[in-house]
């Protein structure tokens, strides 16, 4: 408990003679019984808005005026008082609701709650049979006597944790779910890709926000030919990080910035937000606040809550599409790991593993999960986010820049190192795609130097009196430029 918070529960009056209620003996009461408000922006109390809390021993769980009301309701109740005062102060009650007030629940006592917090090197899971303490060298469990911090109800994971060998890691569900959605011919890559998730998690439950690595992780579909693949497991593995951490899911393709209430399904203790599902045309520059300066709630009927950059949620998406943007603020705020194809609509994890992630594990398998997730954050705060060589990332980019038709075209009719007259390249392309021939030539050339950029080559343009030229020009060894 903190210095300002008794523990006391004995009989307590906060009635009259008469079995009146007096208000300051029941904001006392209160106080006794570890109900105040907390401020989530200690360094904002004038203009925010509290939250009602009740600290039970170093657990902290928000509280609304239908729990304090039920809560003194049974308290008055319980103490078993001489026949005909139990009425007199029950009486009183229902005829001072107004003690419960907005106004008046502004004069409960302010709680100084410190939190359990994790550091730059250093991360917390709770359990129930205590604090997981995870850094780059070790991973410990602590009971919940050794810190004088607190810890959000919400945030208890009803799971005890045990720590188990490499070998028994490696052969549960979900350490061998992220293996399939790493896959690669390649050995060493297939292991690269594999750290590069893992870092995406542990990142992701990685509770400490660094200014200097601040993304959103981005799943997405490996492509063929621009194709989404439904069911490839991204969102079943998004949706393990709920397990560890307190997470908020809003409907991708529903997200409107505009919209006054779009966060109001977030909770003050929320630690990270899933956009799920969004569209081509989710415009990513729209989240970039919530991302880097803290985010506003927004509640109905409710007191509206800002969280600061460092108590807001990271950021995660899921996509079957790639997020467009090539700017440096766009690449300084993405992480983007494509799913292997491993599963589809037709082959799911449940059809490999015979059951069903979480809902019909057995105890044991729980433990190799919670094994599985604190190796993720031990290597995250080892070696940061790891980059492992896309797919067919670039390709999936160039065909939302520009249209599967012209990827198709331009990879059998544009040669490097020759120069082409722009013109004849567009009517080509329209001539052979006619639905196309709204496309304006204008928009035609930017779709042509997206090709350049997926080719990564130098894209010359030139012209001589009405004729414009455009060529690739391949770069030889040494990053010397062969001319056209």
């Amino acid at each position: 408990m903190s210095d300002n918070i008794t523990a006391s529960t004995s009989y307590f009056e906060f009635w009259d003679d008469r079995g009146k209620i007096i208000p300051n003996r029941l904001y006392d009461f209160f106080y006794n019984h570890g109900i105040g408000k907390f401020y989530p922006d200690p360094r904002n109390t004038r203009n925010a808005q509290p939250l009602i809390v009740k600290v039970t021993e170093n657990l902290v769980g928000e509280v609304n005026v239908g729990y304090l009301l039920e809560f003194t309701r049974d308290y008055i109740v319980r103490l078993s008082l001489e026949p005909g005062k139990t009425g007199e102060i029950l009486d009183s009650l229902h005829t001072s609701t107004s003690l419960f007030g907005d106004k008046n629940l502004k004069l409960l006592t302010t709680l100084n709650l410190e939190f359990i917090s994790d550091e730059a090197g250093k991360a917390f899971m709770f359990f129930q049979n205590g604090v997981v303490e995870v850094t780059g060298s070790q991973i410990q469990i602590k009971p919940y006597s050794d810190f004088y911090r607190f810890v959000w109800e919400s945030s208890i994971i009803p799971h005890e944790f045990s720590l188990v060998d490499q070998e028994s890691r490696e052969s549960g569900d979900f350490q061998r779910f992220m293996a399939d959605l790493s896959k690669n011919p390649d050995p060493e890559k297939a292991s690269r890709r594999l750290l590069s998730l893992q870092t995406a998690v542990g990142y992701l439950i990685h509770r400490y926000k660094n200014p200097a690595t601040t993304k959103a992780i981005i799943l997405m579909d490996s492509y063929v030919h621009g194709q989404p693949n439904g069911g490839s497991g991204k969102t079943l593995l998004i949706s393990a990080i709920g397990k560890i951490r307190r997470m908020a899911t809003i409907d991708g393709k529903m997200y409107d910035q505009k919209e006054w209430f779009a966060f109001s399904s977030v909770g003050v203790d929320c630690e990270v937000l899933l956009f799920d599902d969004v569209d081509a045309d989710f415009d990513f520059e729209k989240i970039f606040p919530l991302m880097t300066t803290g985010m506003q709630i927004r509640r109905k009927y409710r007191d509206h809550i800002y969280l600061p950059y460092d108590r807001s949620p990271k950021v995660t998406l899921t996509t079957n599409y790639a997020i467009l943007g090539d700017s440096s603020s766009h690449r300084r705020r993405k992480f983007e790991f494509e799913v292997t194809a491993t599963y589809s609509a037709d082959y799911s994890p449940r059809d490999k593993f015979e059951r069903n992630f979480f809902t019909e594990w057995p105890e044991p398998e729980w433990n190799l999960f919670f094994n599985a997730m604190t190796e993720c954050l031990q290597i995250f705060l080892n070696s940061g986010l790891i980059v492992s060589e896309p797919l067919n990332l670039n390709l999936a980019k160039l065909i939302g820049k520009t249209s599967e038709d012209f990827t198709e075209w331009a990879a059998d009719a544009i040669q490097l190192d020759v120069r082409y007259d722009k013109r004849i390249l567009y009517n080509a392309f329209v001539r052979e795609y006619p639905e196309n021939n709204r496309l304006k030539p204008r928009d035609f050339t930017y779709w042509l130097r997206a090709y350049g950029i997926f080719l990564n080559c130098h894209v010359r343009e030139s012209h001589s009196d009405n004729t414009r030229y455009i060529c690739f020009e391949s770069i030889g060894e040494n990053d010397e430029v062969i001319n056209c």
